[in-house]
């Protein structure tokens, strides 16, 4: 039994600070085992393929009652943060013993669709910082995945920097020589013209260009003061078949909103890691919560945020958003998404 007590629309532009387009889709992969136990640091089984960017946890191990922090932490994230504290410190409820420090203010709180209380960040000061692990960064295992919950309540962002999005998590907080991965969304309106474009993108360690999959969204779609369920996933194991130079720049990235997965097929290089020739490496910038470096702010909330040393699967990634919202998910994507 848990105890958290215990446990404590141009697809391929380019740009500075790695504003490259939008990435490609990961391969599933075989799975590590069935789940194994869901106590403090079960195992997590002794069968499965181990080495093609496969699932660790079975999302039907886990069961479909109990609390949403529960089912996370089944799923064995390496760090998970709810962020319903919103001053001092933010623990690490994964067991990891890797807590979080509120810096430029104290976040208000408002509450999570499921009624767990959440940070809500001004977008001009106010973050959270992890300290970096090995484990937070690609090559350790060489599949990672982030999630986490966002409710933006501007979809115009007034502390962007001047590049027309903003990174609301990230392990690139100086820039060279220390960048890795980032989570961005960006403004309605913006320069290159990705109307509310969610990204996760993936960098070398001099920053610059990076390669990213994008999720789209039909402009329109997405709107201020509502809750989004955001996934982003890395491999160096595999790469769809349309990836040019793998044998030099091996793997993808993979980016899910509510549930949906965004398609590969329609953005063509985009969301290789050759897409912009990133080898990831392992280094010292902390994650950062609410902003990434420091230029550019998120105004609104931020919860839930989890990390995991595997790529989660479509049904654990559904068992999350259904956990949240008791809602299904739906929609598609092609050159732009829906719900």
């Amino acid at each position: 039994m848990l105890s958290l007590a215990l446990v404590g629309s141009a697809c391929n532009g380019g740009g500075s600070k790695g504003s490259a387009g939008s990435g490609g889709s990961v391969a599933s992969g075989g799975t590590i085992g069935s789940g194994g136990a869901s106590g403090l640091g079960g195992a997590v089984g002794t069968g499965g393929t181990v080495g093609t960017g496969g699932a660790r946890g079975d999302a039907s191990a886990c069961g479909a009652t109990g609390t949403y922090d529960q089912l996370i932490l089944c799923d064995h994230p390496i760090g998970y943060w709810a962020l319903g504290k919103g001053s001092g410190s933010e623990p690490d409820l994964s067991g990891n013993n890797n807590a979080g420090t509120y810096k430029g203010g104290n976040p208000t709180l408002s509450a999570l669709p499921n009624g767990d209380p959440v940070a809500v960040f001004n977008g001009s000061s106010q973050y959270l910082t992890i300290p970096s692990k090995a484990s937070y960064s690609i090559p350790t295992t060489h599949s990672l995945t982030w999630e986490g919950w966002i409710r933006p309540d501007v979809l115009q962002f007034p502390n962007d920097g001047g590049s027309g999005y903003v990174d609301w998590m990230g392990k690139c907080q100086d820039y060279a020589p220390t960048c890795e991965w980032e989570a961005r969304m960006y403004s309605t309106t913006n320069a290159e013209s990705r109307c509310n474009r969610l990204s996760a993108y993936v960098f070398n360690s001099s920053a610059g260009l990076g390669s990213a999959a994008d999720w789209q969204p039909n402009c329109g779609l997405i709107q201020a003061g509502t809750w989004y369920h955001v996934v982003g996933e890395y491999t160096t194991l595999n790469q769809p078949s349309d990836c040019s130079n793998t044998s030099m720049y091996p793997g993808s990235i993979n980016v899910w909103v509510n549930g949906v997965e965004w398609n590969h097929a329609s953005h063509g290089q985009t969301g290789c890691m050759s897409q912009y020739n990133v080898v990831p490496q392992a280094l010292s910038s902390p994650v950062n919560i609410g902003t990434m470096a420091m230029d550019g702010w998120f105004p609104g909330a931020i919860g839930k945020v989890a990390i995991y040393d595997y790529l989660l699967t479509a049904a654990q990634i559904a068992a999350h958003y259904q956990s949240m919202t008791s809602k299904q998910p739906t929609g598609s994507c092609a050159n732009t998404c829906g719900f």
